[in-house]
């Protein structure tokens, strides 16, 4: 239940922060959420909810926009667009889970150091 709550506290607050602020934001939140709602599987969550929204939002801007950049990025990568999508799902998924991971191995080192 704690991982739900994580994934969805992750992919929510980095929805409404990347709209106002730069893309490294999405590594801030996972950063801090894997601080305050420490769950077993940190890494997963920040992953899979930065994954899901980077990727989702690169179809939405690409099927809702008349310009074919995605296209002209694939084709400047030499890779088809679908894989570009994956790339980049898969890019800001890392950065997302290793910031959660991040957050919570400090939590754990924090109270470790506070019983020696």
């Amino acid at each position: 239940m704690r991982f739900l709550i994580q994934l969805i506290a992750i992919l929510g607050s980095a929805l409404v922060l990347q709209l106002f602020f730069p893309w490294w934001t999405m590594a801030i939140t996972s950063f801090a959420f894997g601080y305050l709602l420490k769950s077993n599987q940190n890494f997963f969550a920040g992953f899979l909810a930065i994954a899901l929204l980077w990727g989702g939002y690169a179809f939405f801007l690409d099927n809702a926009g008349a310009a074919p950049l995605a296209e002209r990025v694939a084709g400047i990568l030499s890779i088809n667009k679908t894989l570009l999508f994956f790339v980049t799902a898969l890019l800001g998924g890392l950065v997302a889970g290793f910031a959660c991971l991040t957050g919570s191995l400090l939590k754990t080192e924090k109270r470790k150091s506070l019983y020696y």
